[in-house]
């Protein structure tokens, strides 16, 4: 097959679903306006052309390709690492230190953070996912090396005795991690 005619059937499939219409520039036209995101009028092409990329959620400056803040820890509110401490929590309660199938939690926690980023000056924004990831993985290694000196030989998945999270997630080791000074990221035990 000749990439000519490939061209012109793919056109013509297009023009069948126009409603027959020759003009083949706008596929799927008949009617429907262009999209546009809410925030600003722009579409996801004229965002990135003009130099505002943004992620899927709509928030600029989380780009990390040549980011210098890319990977640097910087104060977070107390609330969102509250937030990132009952999510790993959670995924020891409910999954066995497993990160769960539940797509409706993993949700609510994506928008949450999103919305934070959006709080931030935009050159923090990056900063602060690369914070919040450190602090999540942190944390769960914390509790797993906890779990496994209590419960030999467990692994990620398998049952964990409630009494023993209990336990874990009470001790100050772990608490400590994410209380801090107001907005800090004293907890976080990672070399920058």
């Amino acid at each position: 097959m000749r990439i000519g005619n490939n061209y012109q059937g793919i056109m013509q499939i297009f023009s069948k679903m126009n409603g027959g219409k020759s003009n083949t520039s706008m596929p799927f036209s008949s009617g429907i306006s262009t999209r546009r995101s809410g925030t600003g009028g722009r579409n996801a092409l004229e965002d990135f052309l003009s130099g505002h990329r943004k992620n899927s959620y709509g928030v600029e400056g989380m780009c990390v390709t040549n980011n210098p803040n890319a990977r640097k820890i910087i104060k977070v509110s107390d609330e969102m690492k509250q937030r990132v401490f009952d999510s790993v929590k959670n995924a020891f309660y409910k999954y066995n230190g497993m990160s769960g199938d539940n797509e409706a939690e993993w949700e609510e926690m994506a928008v949450a953070k999103n919305n934070y980023y959006k709080t931030l000056k935009v050159n923090d924004r990056v900063a602060a996912a690369w914070t919040f990831g450190q602090l999540e993985i942190n944390i769960a290694k914390k509790v797993s090396s906890a779990v496994k000196e209590k419960v030999p030989g467990w692994t990620h998945g398998k049952p964990i005795p409630s009494d023993v999270l209990d336990e874990i997630f009470a001790d100050e080791s772990i608490t400590s991690m994410v209380s801090g000074n107001s907005g800090g990221t004293k907890g976080i035990d990672i070399q920058v």
